[in-house]
């Protein structure tokens, strides 16, 4: 498999003469990665939690010329959410920013029929985060006995406009008709500059006041989408 996915990035400039080109919309979910670092005792990162909506546009163009390879551009709307949470109250506080996902791949079908297709791909991506602010916020959970955790801190979003990353899925396609396909597809995004972070003060109940953590992500993210594409033109 690695092999046919290197294979694709060396032929990407030999598709120029395309004979088939397709538009699609895809929509479900993805999966937002933070990484932490706690210097108290009670923050818990919540990843998992951390899931929005994921709108994209894609085109794929293909060649007769080279059997199974095709070039794919998507655009995609990408709102995260950050949360917060700690030993006794998860999640706490959370705040949204959103970015533009743009992406060039090569893909590679390893399996081909007259009906179903499954393709492998991998290429380059970019996030843009148009949205650049620092800011603070707090939060206070009380139970009927107690203050359960007290949280405030600094959350910065002003590091970049652009993080450049690499790209990789798969994909299935079933084809309803002659010229339109049912996609499944899956995706993993990993991304190189920070682009946000929360600096975190609290306190969770254990009497220590003021416990200290950060927690940033760079727009990394996995994904899952169900969609449809439609044969748009040939030549």
């Amino acid at each position: 498999m690695k092999k046919r996915l290197i294979l694709c990035f060396f032929l990407l400039p030999c598709v120029g003469k395309s004979q088939k080109l397709d538009i699609g919309f895809l929509y479900g979910r993805h999966y937002s990665l933070y990484k932490f670092r706690d210097f108290g005792l009670g923050f818990r990162n919540l990843p998992k939690s951390q899931y929005n909506q994921y709108p994209t546009i894609v085109i794929n163009k293909s060649s007769s010329k080279i059997e199974n390879l095709s070039l794919e551009l998507a655009t995609s709307l990408m709102p995260f959410t950050q949360y917060t949470g700690t030993r006794l109250y998860s999640p706490g506080f959370y705040s949204n920013y959103l970015s533009i996902n743009i992406s060039f791949s090569g893909c590679y079908a390893y399996i081909s029929s007259q009906k179903f297709e499954a393709r492998i791909k991998g290429g380059i991506g970019l996030g843009i985060y148009p949205d650049l602010y620092e800011g603070e916020f707090s939060e206070v959970i009380v139970s009927p006995s107690s203050v359960d955790s007290i949280s405030r801190g600094t959350i910065i979003r002003n590091f970049t406009p652009l993080s450049p990353a690499l790209t990789t899925g798969i994909d299935l396609s079933y084809k309803i008709n002659p010229n339109l396909k049912l996609i499944l597809s899956s995706s993993f995004q990993k991304s190189f500059f920070k682009v946000t972070q929360y600096n975190i003060y609290y306190n969770d109940g254990a009497n220590q006041n003021d416990q200290y953590a950060i927690q940033w992500g760079n727009g990394s993210f996995y994904g899952f989408q169900i969609g449809m594409r439609y044969l748009w033109k040939k030549k």
